[in-house]
């Protein structure tokens, strides 16, 4: 485990304008990652006991998400996708970053679309064309920038591997006339709690998380 200790912190900084490199660096990341059960299995493990990864682990209105390495000073962070709410995954929208993400188990229907309003700022569904359109299945992988609109259909038992680059932008944004109504947003981790789009996990949850991979054989 030195050893992979030692690789992820060798790993190169995203923090970088060149998203040839970084779609390069994040592909050879998330291919070690996913061939790697020892190492994903400690990092899982590793959740449990670190406050800042159980805070930046999440239950949100598309899906939850483990916060699995964080890197600040290189400009990355390494999550673990899944539970997806596939009723929840047709909203348009955008990320404050770059991304790279391989599958896992699963798969789901990946739309790109085209802005037609410019390339910042908010937007609606009618700013919108249909652009890519693929099937991703395990062992699919692609780079997204932050300027890139995409949904993503996906199927119930999908696990993904995702790491963000550096913020680029305020906000992200998401096509707000079709947003999926607060009845089908995560339930609030505390009774009387207003329900939010996203909201750090609880140590119930994360174990639920970390039980899910297990049954799955994604980690020991």
């Amino acid at each position: 485990m030195k050893a992979a200790s030692a690789w992820l912190a060798g790993v190169p900084s995203l923090d970088i304008p060149d998203l040839r490199e970084v779609q390069r660096i994040s592909r050879a990341l998330l291919n070690r990652l996913a061939t790697d059960q020892g190492l994903l299995t400690r990092l899982v493990g590793e959740v449990r006991h670190d406050p800042e990864r159980l805070a930046e682990s999440r239950v949100t209105l598309l899906l939850n998400r483990l916060s699995l390495y964080q890197a600040p000073d290189r400009g990355f962070e390494i999550r673990l996708n899944m539970n997806p709410r596939p009723d929840n995954q047709r909203v348009p929208h955008d990320h404050c970053y770059a991304f790279a993400t391989r599958i896992l188990t699963g798969g789901y229907v990946h739309v790109v679309r085209r802005r037609t309003n410019g390339r910042d700022g908010p937007f609606t569904g009618s700013d919108l064309t249909p652009g890519i359109v693929t099937i991703e299945r395990p062992g699919s992988a692609y780079t997204l920038d932050h300027t890139m609109v995409h949904q993503a259909v996906m199927e119930p038992d999908t696990v993904t591997l995702f790491v963000r680059g550096p913020r680029r932008k305020k906000l992200s944004h998401a096509a707000e006339e079709l947003m999926p109504p607060m009845e089908t947003w995560p339930a609030p981790a505390e009774p009387g709690d207003q329900a939010v789009e996203s909201r750090p996990a609880t140590v119930d949850e994360y174990m639920m998380m970390r039980d899910y991979l297990i049954r799955r054989r994604l980690i020991n």
